[in-house]
């Protein structure tokens, strides 16, 4: 961690390819962070206009652009081009199979189990 760098809750850096779908339209962007209970997505386009509380789904993206993972939820905060989603209650499968996503990409597992509010806590840092 930088001597100047505060957060409380270090951040685990996802960079993966990502589709959110609300209000009826698909947008393209990269998922940013990533926890089992929200993600942080930065559009591709720099506002989208959406409010918190409207119902979204984000998917995470394979090299080939096809979903590995799919996950509901709300928009917690939206700033310029970025979108912070909390997620609904995951099903025991769903939250396996996210948890083998973050193992693929070298998540401590401290971080990846991270509550939606601290990943909120170190965009907010940013």
């Amino acid at each position: 961690m930088l001597p100047d760098d505060r957060r409380r809750t270090p951040r685990f850096p996802f960079h993966s390819k990502g589709e959110l779908r609300l209000n009826f339209m698909a947008y393209r962007g990269s998922l940013i962070d990533l926890s089992l209970y929200g993600a942080l997505f930065e559009s591709a386009l720099f506002e989208l206009g959406v409010q918190q509380g409207d119902y979204c789904a984000v998917d995470i993206l394979n090299l080939s652009e096809e979903s590995i993972f799919t996950a509901e939820g709300v928009v917690a905060h939206a700033s310029k081009s970025f979108i912070g989603i909390k997620f609904h209650p995951l099903d025991d499968e769903r939250l396996k199979r996210l948890q083998h996503i973050g193992t693929l990409n070298l998540a401590p597992k401290k971080l990846i189990n991270r509550k939606f509010p601290s990943l909120l806590q170190a965009w907010a840092s940013w």
